[in-house]
């Protein structure tokens, strides 16, 4: 019985070290918990970093707090895809069939993800060309309110009753915003009596 046991645990041991085979795919778990260490570790870096640029670094610049925004937001971003591609990259994943998964992957993007990959692009488009910026008051479709949050799929704004309205970020790109702040902090308010 002791030996069985032992030569359980040897076995289980291997599959653990060495891996088995699914198919033509082999899975290794001790490079895969592996990859997950190294990917928790970069992205709790990252977060330190992000933490550290938002909260001292970037404050005692000259840049306005949209920009800063928009800064923070983008290292985030990179430093998350430089995560998982490390992480992958540890735990055995052949870059070579990267060609063939993007290619799946545009025809996924063509097909099913139109309008999250136009709202990411129009993300991107807002953080860079900062037509609104945190802090903006702005107008749309009879909504008044200031600009709480940009992230890269949507756009967060509070209005005046301190109700919170979530826009997609294609339509800040591409329908009429009035935005009553982007020059000038004053705003003019006309109230019928």
């Amino acid at each position: 019985s002791w030996d069985y046991s032992g030569g359980l645990i040897e076995q289980i041991r291997g599959y653990i070290v060495n891996g088995f085979d699914i198919g033509d795919f082999r899975i290794v778990p001790s490079r895969i918990l592996w990859a997950l260490l190294i990917f928790g570790a970069v992205v709790i870096l990252s977060s330190w970093l992000r933490s550290q640029l938002e909260g001292n670094w970037l404050k005692k610049t000259n840049m306005d707090a949209g920009a800063r925004d928009a800064l923070v937001t983008i290292i985030g971003y990179i430093m998350f895809m430089v995560a998982f591609l490390i992480g992958l990259s540890a735990a055995g994943f052949d870059f070579s069939n990267l060609a063939i998964i993007a290619g799946a992957l545009s025809v996924g993007i063509g097909f099913g993800l139109q309008n999250i990959v136009n709202n990411f692009v129009s993300g991107l488009i807002l953080l860079f060309e900062r037509p609104v910026k945190v802090g903006d008051v702005i107008n749309i479709d009879q909504d008044w309110g200031t600009i709480t949050r940009i992230g890269l799929r949507s756009t967060v704004f509070e209005t005046f009753d301190r109700s919170e309205i979530i826009v997609p970020n294609a339509d800040l790109i591409s329908q009429k915003v009035t935005n009553w702040t982007f020059s000038s902090k004053i705003v003019r308010v006309v109230l019928p009596v």
